[in-house]
């Protein structure tokens, strides 16, 4: 087990974005190309994309430009061993919204695969998450069968 990092910091980019090439690899994630009319191939991996919105809930960021600064600050960590050069904030926003992460809405994903990233980003359960469970206020409104009957019109 490796030791446990606090915060952000660059050996802890290095360790989760290794824990989570492992789980892509055993999960058998396939890793979507782009051929034909559409262009070449992507040239920064899906992956490495979702490792970034990954990054952006540990890191709080809460607009795109922000979270373009962290990946600025950090690339030689993130993008380590791949031969690209830093993505443009314009192409990563565009990537991000494309896998449904937004800044304070982040991709679901993210806390299915890290739930302790879920209390720490504030996201509560809802009530209504939980089909088992009813309000208080659902169980004391009326049902239709206890309203008066409405007059037909003719």
């Amino acid at each position: 087990m490796t030791a446990c990092v606090p915060k952000v910091s660059r050996e802890w980019i290095r360790q989760t974005r290794q824990i989570f090439r492992n789980f892509l690899i055993q999960t058998q994630f396939p890793n979507p190309a782009r051929m034909g009319a559409r262009g070449p191939e992507f040239e920064y991996p899906e992956w490495l994309i979702m490792f970034i919105a990954i990054l952006a809930v540990k890191c709080k960021c809460k607009t795109y430009l922000a979270i373009h600064r962290m990946v600025k600050e950090y690339w030689d960590d993130i993008a380590a061993g791949l031969k690209i050069k830093l993505i443009s904030e314009r192409q990563l926003r565009d990537r991000l919204k494309k896998i449904c992460h937004f800044p304070g809405k982040p991709a679901a994903f993210i806390f299915q695969l890290f739930p302790e990233m879920e209390q720490k980003h504030g996201r509560q359960r809802r009530q209504d998450d939980d089909p088992g469970q009813r309000s208080g206020m659902a169980s004391k409104t009326k049902g239709p069968r206890d309203h008066p009957a409405r007059a037909h019109r003719s």
